[in-house]
């Protein structure tokens, strides 16, 4: 399993990563700062997607493409948990 993680366009120091269910039927989600405390959220968001799949390891992969969410409905829904 590969978690994606990309920057938001809007939001210069926010995170999304995600990562495609195994069964096919939805995709993981994890929106998060870029602090120690995100970090901790990444880490701790892949060590339960590894443990609940029972996968011996996830890949991470860092993009350069910023994530745009054009209809903004996403976005001020992250921003609103902030």
């Amino acid at each position: 399993m590969t978690l994606t993680v990309r920057s938001l366009t809007d939001s210069p120091h926010s995170y999304l990563a995600s990562a495609p269910s195994p069964y096919g039927t939805s995709t993981f989600l994890l929106h998060f700062r870029a602090d120690v405390f995100g970090a901790m959220s990444l880490h701790e968001f892949a060590e339960m997607l590894r443990k609940h799949h029972g996968l011996p390891d996830i890949d991470v992969a860092f993009r350069d493409t910023r994530l745009d969410l054009r209809d903004g409905s996403l976005l001020s829904l992250l921003r609103a948990l902030e």
